[in-house]
């Protein structure tokens, strides 16, 4: 997890001016802070994410059954949700590979850590912003994900998947 701290504070060079400005018991504690939040997020993520897309699952559900005349149900549009998680286990999957087959661990970004989008292939700190966020925008796993979840949701709620498509592409729904 260190690691992986150090490397995202190499890569953001707001971080890095922190860190350089800061005595050295101020960095230490901004250390150790970043490290107990990273092992949080790790330890905490499924509950995090589990809480995530229940909110998504509710708004999803209101805006099908009242925007679109849908008769969709809780249960089967938080289903729908994690059914259409599944495509990110390959994300895991070409992330756990790319980091044993000999990655540097300096390179490891934790950001865009498979190779699923252009940005996977561009440097991060050298590269302009924009270009590079666009990049890791345009993901293949994340395209995917939106069409499984708007084919489910379209028919759990007896809607047309034009309809189903369209409201779970916009909106806020990337994370679910």
């Amino acid at each position: 997890m260190q690691q992986v701290v150090d490397n995202q504070v190499r890569m953001d060079p707001k971080a890095q001016e922190r860190m350089a400005n800061a005595n050295p018991d101020q960095r230490a504690m901004g250390n150790k802070i970043a490290l107990y939040a990273t092992e949080g997020a790790f330890i905490g993520g499924p509950v995090i994410g589990m809480a995530a897309v229940a909110i998504i699952s509710l708004v999803l559900m209101a805006t099908i059954n009242f925007g679109f005349g849908g008769r969709a149900k809780f249960g089967s549009i938080f289903a729908v949700c994690y059914y259409a998680w599944l495509p990110e286990t390959l994300r895991a999957i070409l992330g756990t590979i790319v980091v044993y087959s000999g990655m540097a661990p300096e390179s490891f970004n934790i950001k865009n850590f498979a190779p699923t989008n252009l940005g996977a292939f561009l440097d991060p700190v050298e590269t302009n912003k924009a270009l590079y966020t666009l990049a890791t925008w345009l993901d293949a796993v994340t395209i995917w994900r939106m069409v499984l979840l708007g084919i489910g949701i379209a028919i759990v709620a007896g809607t047309k998947r034009s309809s189903a498509i369209l409201r779970s592409s916009g909106g806020g729904c990337c994370s679910c």
